[in-house]
């Protein structure tokens, strides 16, 4: 499994600038879409032709919602062409890395309500953006479509991906996933050593375009509500996608929520303990420059046990990628458990798939930013106050029974009471065992 002492520096940060002109980006063109097509809308921002020309510089993708152009340049010309950048009033620095964000925790949702009442999460398509996702059995043939960012083939050369969609869409008998009936759009953006804000930018604006409903994002990395990412995903949520990004594993400090978990408009989900105590390694807002509290909600978690063979024995089990056939906590025949707000995250990415669902169902004249909203509304308003700060457990742990019923849709029109001490591991099969 991947730990901070795994990580290396992704190559991506030494040959490529992120540059902010001040005229808006005009076009989405991803990476090797159209090379062309992408120096013109460079150029029409008012990027010299000449600085690339000199330093040998092409145009890797460029970013309408983020209004940013990516470069591509030998890692010797890197700093050379950025001083020349800078000097010409543009703001141009190399990408910021980004990693998968895995800790200890045993991430769980109670949704046995929701799948009563009917909803699965058929009709609703997740974007997993990621390290990628094996074709797993519990997956069946529910993989619509994916793509690599990241030159790696598509191969799941981590087991983070496969394990967070397991979660979100399994359909596993034993170890099932929230939204089973979903339909999986996978983007690899991550490989073992992470990956760069550019790659998870082109996957986000790849996926727009696969009509995805919702989106799992278990990874981040420094930043801020103003930066790239944080755009890319505010203006996603405008449209109507709803953003579900892991709040990270840098608590118990304030202030330690970064990009793109800071977004405005992430659903932000942070972790608690199987005792629904906030978990120590949960990171915490305030968020500087944000007037909202992040996180918004927390997920049941669990422990750790670190003096046993597996780390994450107590961890989500869920889809395991080949690459971990040998790992300490494979779990016969084709699981793994693994632990962290990233396992946190795709039981609420599926929830919201089921939600959706179920108010498609009762209300088909909504538009889809409304769809979105009311399902966001409904977590947050469903959520069992957990009695702390805001900042620490935002609404407190998403109920999937009490989020249906502030819906209003299905089975359960009625709140059911809940107090904050009552158990509420889920008796699908991603509870810890």
């Amino acid at each position: 499994m991947l730990t901070e002492a795994d990580r290396g520096v992704p190559t991506g940060t030494r040959t490529r600038l992120i540059v902010e002109p001040g005229t808006p980006v005009s076009a989405s063109v991803l990476p090797n879409e159209d090379a062309d097509r992408a120096e013109a809308v460079c150029i029409a921002c008012g990027i010299p032709e000449r600085l690339l020309r000199r330093h040998g510089a092409r145009v890797r993708q460029t970013h309408r919602r983020a209004n940013v152009v990516v470069l591509e340049v030998a890692a010797d010309r890197q700093a050379a062409l950025q001083r020349e950048l800078e000097a010409a009033g543009f703001v141009a620095r190399p990408p910021k890395p980004v990693y998968p964000l895995l800790n200890e925790s045993v991430p769980a949702i109670d949704v046995p309500a929701v799948w009563k009442a009917g909803f699965l999460g058929k009709g609703s398509r997740i974007a997993i953006i990621d390290t990628g996702a094996d074709h797993h059995p519990d997956f069946g043939d529910r993989i619509a479509v994916a793509r690599d960012f990241t030159g790696q083939r598509g191969v799941d050369d981590v087991g983070h991906g496969t394990h967070v969609a397991g979660i979100a869409a399994g359909a596993g008998t034993v170890y099932r996933g929230v939204a089973p009936a979903a339909t999986l759009v996978i983007a690899k953006a991550l490989s073992t050593n992470g990956g760069t804000e550019d790659t998870v930018l082109a996957a986000l604006s790849w996926a727009s375009r696969q009509r995805i409903d919702v989106v799992n994002l278990s990874l981040g990395g420094p930043g801020d509500p103003k930066d790239a990412l944080s755009r890319e995903v505010d203006a996603l949520d405008a449209d109507g996608i709803v953003i579900c990004v892991a709040a990270g594993n840098s608590g118990p400090a304030a202030g330690t929520i970064g990009s793109p978990g800071c977004a405005a408009g992430a659903l932000t989900v942070g972790a608690t303990d199987k005792s629904k105590r906030i978990a120590e390694y949960s990171s915490r807002g305030p968020v500087a420059g944000l007037a909202q509290p992040k996180p918004d909600v927390v997920a049941v978690g669990g422990g750790v046990t670190p003096e046993a063979a597996c780390h994450y024995g107590i961890g989500v089990a869920s889809a395991r990628a080949r690459i971990l056939a040998r790992d300490r906590c494979a779990v016969p025949p084709r699981y793994v458990r693994m632990s962290g707000t990233s396992m946190a995250t795709p039981h609420v990415t599926g929830l919201v798939a089921v939600l959706l669902e179920a108010s498609r169902s009762g209300d088909a004249k909504r538009t889809r930013v409304e769809h979105a909203r009311a399902v966001k509304d409904a977590l947050r308003q469903g959520a069992v106050d957990l009695g702390l700060a805001a900042d620490v457990a935002g609404a407190g742990i998403v109920d999937g029974a009490r989020a249906l019923a502030t819906l209003g849709v299905g089975a359960a029109t009625r709140v059911p009471a809940r107090s904050s001490s009552s158990p509420a591991m889920a008796s699908s099969g991603t509870e810890p065992k």
